[in-house]
């Protein structure tokens, strides 16, 4: 009886065990650059170190047209061991304004600018030629220089992220009066019946000066839900959209199902983030202080809103997709509010 009690709370264990691991969620930055680009202001070394300083998991240094093979940057010793640097590069077309990160590479992706190229030509020549080199694509800042709209991406086929969120200065997330968001644009995407998934990065160039006007670090991440810490595993899960992107929001849970739709945020890590002085969050003038929780289906339709810091939708047979977007708003010393978020991955019904 004692053996039988032993072995049943050893399966007991290792159950409880295989579930706290499930539930792990890695911070990550997918695109960043340094020195090699002659543009930004840091080595690779030190950018690494940057992140891992900072409690980042893991790290894609994302240079242009350049493979950072991540066995030559040097890390410190006796570092902690839940960090990795993810192969990448930022494929570069210039001549159309595509940039790529191309995740999880086994070298260099060749480049090839070609202006007869249509621009969704250029990005499935990112995606095709990424993928022939053991990766994946994400396609970077659309609305830089508003050179990309999701008609150019609708075309193509095997593209399954974008940065919804981009840190640079210098790039419009939350459009103008003539040229509309990432985040109009990825439910335009989704209402096509697109299955694609945002993600928010740095894309940091300066890490010597820190300054809201500056391409500083630290700006946007995404959060990865896996049960292990590898660039297979991070890429795979995010693939498979369990992950959530963020621009200064924690989240303490997110979960999605077919018939479910449930989030939390966490105001204590929230809090701690929104320390930091280059973050940019988006300028309201009218608003109240707060979380705020929006469910949101196809065409961009809000179809709940709650304030607080939990919430659950019932996700309906007949719906194409649902997404949640956590926003936190608080007041600046100027006048007026700003605003940060945390995007969910949509759910589809049916799953594509």
């Amino acid at each position: 009886m004692l053996k039988q009690s032993l072995i049943i709370a050893s399966i007991l264990s290792l159950s409880t065990l295989e579930a706290f691991a499930a539930d792990k969620w890695y911070r990550g930055n997918t695109h960043v650059h340094t020195t090699l680009s002659g543009h930004a202001d840091t080595t690779p070394d030190e950018v690494a170190k940057w992140y891992l300083d900072r409690d980042y998991n893991f790290l894609i240094l994302s240079e242009h047209n350049k493979f950072i093979d991540p066995a030559t940057v040097a890390l410190p010793e006796g570092r902690r061991e839940d960090f990795i640097l993810i192969p990448g590069e930022e494929v570069t077309d210039d001549s159309h304004v595509v940039h790529t990160t191309a995740m999880n590479i086994k070298d260099l992706v060749p480049w090839n600018t070609d202006e007869t190229r249509t621009t969704t030509e250029s990005i499935q020549y990112h995606v095709d030629g990424t993928h022939t080199h053991g990766g994946t694509t994400i396609l970077n800042h659309p609305n830089f220089e508003y050179a990309i709209r999701a008609s150019d991406i609708l075309g193509t086929h095997n593209l399954y992220m974008f940065e919804l969120y981009n840190g640079h200065n210098d790039v419009h997330n939350f459009g103008n009066e003539d040229h509309v968001s990432t985040e109009v644009m990825w439910d335009d995407l989704l209402s096509h019946g697109m299955k694609i998934y945002g993600v928010s990065s740095d894309d940091a160039h300066q890490f010597q000066t820190m300054s809201p006007n500056m391409s500083n670090p630290g700006r946007g991440w995404v959060m990865v839900k896996s049960d292990t810490l590898t660039p297979e595993a991070m890429t795979k899960a995010m693939l498979d959209g369990d992950f959530y992107a963020s621009s200064g929001v924690f989240l303490k849970t997110i979960e999605s199902s077919s018939n479910k739709y449930s989030v939390s945020v966490d105001p204590i890590k929230t809090a701690d983030a929104l320390k930091s002085t280059v973050l940019r969050g988006k300028y309201i003038k009218d608003s109240k202080e707060g979380f705020r929780i929006e469910y949101i289906g196809p065409e961009g339709k809000i179809l709940k809103t709650s304030t607080g810091n939990n919430a659950s939708y019932d996700v309906e047979e007949s719906m194409l997709y649902l997404r949640v977007k956590v926003t936190f708003t608080r007041a600046i010393s100027e006048g007026g509010f700003e605003e940060y978020y945390a995007w969910g991955q949509p759910v589809f019904n049916p799953a594509p």
